[in-house]
């Protein structure tokens, strides 16, 4: 048992090799720790409005990079994604735009793109390039067909598909909906097209994630119900 009196927890993480694993919250600070030992290895910290680069606010997202063994990448309440060097033990690149408020953020599987989830009324779910730093696609929640005053959903969770990462499951609060998207061909109008959606939700969905050969998706929230949802080659 692990015990930080000066941190709530908010999220966590493991290496692929589940040696190590990292925590952040609160504090706005990223913990590394020794699986085995269960010992704090680093502990970097950042914001604040000074010259070095980090959370001003609360972290509620955070990934082990799947490929860069000594990199990490957060998301909160600051409107920035920042990325972490265990090695020089700070952030060393932010990346600005997405409002992060629950497990709404990950990385392909191979490590080249990023996936946001923000909890606001437009712009919701995002990509960016993962080596540059910039936006790759917004993807229209409504699809291209959409109504005129229709409400949104802001974003709690978002998560790529586990083995090629051509699926992307998120939900959130507002119409209190989840939705599965399928990444399209090259050249589509559309970069990725809903293929399944939950609706009628009594709350917000909080939570979403594939199983590990991506046939089934998992959605729970609010309303204490889970449901999962069987993904089929047409």
């Amino acid at each position: 048992e692990i015990k930080c009196e000066d941190e709530n927890f908010f999220c966590l993480d493991f290496t692929s090799t589940g040696d190590r694993f990292a925590a952040a919250g609160k504090a706005r600070v990223v913990r590394v720790y020794d699986e085995t030992s269960k010992k704090a290895i680093c502990t970097m910290h950042g914001g604040d409005s000074t010259d070095k680069p980090g959370h001003s606010n609360r972290i509620f997202s955070l990934k082990w990079h799947p490929t860069i063994e000594n990199c990490i990448v957060t998301g909160g309440w600051d409107n920035t994604i920042q990325v972490w060097d265990i090695r020089s033990g700070s952030s060393v690149r932010s990346i600005f735009g997405p409002h992060i408020c629950g497990d709404s953020m990950d990385i392909s599987v191979d490590g080249k793109e990023m996936l946001t989830g923000s909890w606001r009324q437009e712009k919701q779910l995002q990509t960016f390039d993962f080596g540059t730093g910039k936006l790759k696609h917004t993807i229209n929640w409504r699809g291209q067909n959409t109504t005129v005053g229709t409400d949104p959903c802001q974003l709690y969770a978002a998560q790529f598909s586990k083995t090629d990462s051509n699926l992307i499951a998120a939900g959130g609060s507002g119409t209190n909906e989840a939705k599965v998207f399928e990444r399209t061909p090259e050249g589509s109008a559309e970069q990725f097209t809903a293929i399944g959606t939950i609706r009628g939700l009594s709350r917000a969905c909080c939570s979403v994630d594939f199983s590990h050969d991506d046939s089934k998706v998992a959605f729970c929230g609010g309303d204490g119900g889970v449901r999962v949802m069987k993904i089929t080659d047409n």
